[in-house]
């Protein structure tokens, strides 16, 4: 069954510097690669989500620049539906600075540009005539405020579930994620949603209890190393991470997010889901990259096979 979401969030123009280390100040060193890629949590999700058999509908908002038009190309080239994302031709469309470590480790620098000036008038004229057509909308905080409000909103009164990537950590208004089919933040935005470590699996749980009291009826956090714990009703389960190579941890976030959907909106259970959800992020962290690691099918079923 293909099913549709839209996917309201970033468009950026990463620059992906592959390094041994972090530079100190001052310090003029060599690195290992330089690369220019589309990118941005919206992207690499609406990408992912195509890739693996589903239909993505992009909202979101670029400049009327070289980045703009590299990233409407890719986009185009992936399937993604670009009708609903808007120009800005006043604002410089998002860029970032992606610094990747040998770990595979990784430290953003991002320019938001056109991103934080889509306004909620030009999101709900391009989101309104979707609407008929979605299964699922996802959202992500690299959007205005008032745009996710809108947006969920808008597909409340459509009966269309709503699915919250939690990231990047914002002081964003709980009314965004509180009839959330699924919240699901990594352990750092975790942690600032809930003021607290959750170094510990105990932690975690709590955590997840806790943001599931403020009304999303499922919570799934994203632990990297440690796997993933999702929470729904009176029910707790974990699921451990898969043994791979890291090379780039950039995106995987974005990978686990769109198979945990792609899979709930395909009536798979919970706890499968985010089984599945694991191995879609596990590939995307396995490779170098942003939105070209984004997995496909064929990728998550290497993983898993059965």
């Amino acid at each position: 069954m293909r099913v549709s979401i839209a996917v309201l969030g970033s468009v950026v123009a990463d620059i992906v510097v592959s390094t041994s280390r972090l530079p100190r100040s001052g310090e003029n060193m060599h690195v290992q690669r330089v690369q220019a890629m589309t990118g941005g949590k919206a992207t690499n999700a609406a990408v992912a989500f195509t890739r693996l058999g589903g239909r993505a509908f992009l909202l979101g908002q670029t400049g009327d620049d070289m980045f703009a038009r590299q990233a409407r190309q890719d986009l185009q080239a992936e399937g993604v539906d670009i009708s609903g994302l808007q120009v800005d031709p006043t604002t410089p469309t998002g860029a970032g600075i992606l610094l990747v470590e040998s770990s595979g480790h990784t430290a953003f620098m991002i320019d938001p540009g056109a991103n934080q000036t889509l306004s909620p008038q030009l999101l709900a004229r391009a989101l309104a005539p979707l609407l008929p057509r979605l299964d699922g909308l996802l959202i992500n905080f690299e959007a205005p405020e008032s745009c996710l409000l809108q947006a969920v909103a808008m597909a409340r009164a459509h009966d269309v579930p709503v699915f919250v990537d939690a990231g990047p950590a914002r002081p964003y208004s709980p009314e965004i994620w509180r009839q959330a089919a699924v919240l699901s933040p990594n352990q750092a935005e975790t942690e600032a949603m809930v003021g607290y470590a959750i170094a510990s699996d105990e932690a975690a749980e709590a955590a997840a209890r806790e943001l599931l009291a403020q009304g999303p009826q499922a919570v799934v956090l994203k632990l990297d190393a440690r796997g993933a714990l999702w929470a729904s009703g009176d029910q707790v389960g974990r699921q451990p991470a898969l043994s791979i190579r890291l090379v780039d941890s950039a995106g995987s976030g974005d990978a686990f997010t769109a198979g945990l959907v792609l899979a709930l909106l395909q009536g798979v259970d919970l706890a499968a889901a985010v089984r599945f959800a694991n191995a879609c992020g596990a590939v995307a962290a396995s490779r170098a990259g942003t939105m070209i690691a984004m997995p496909r099918m064929v990728d998550v079923q290497q993983l898993l096979p059965e």
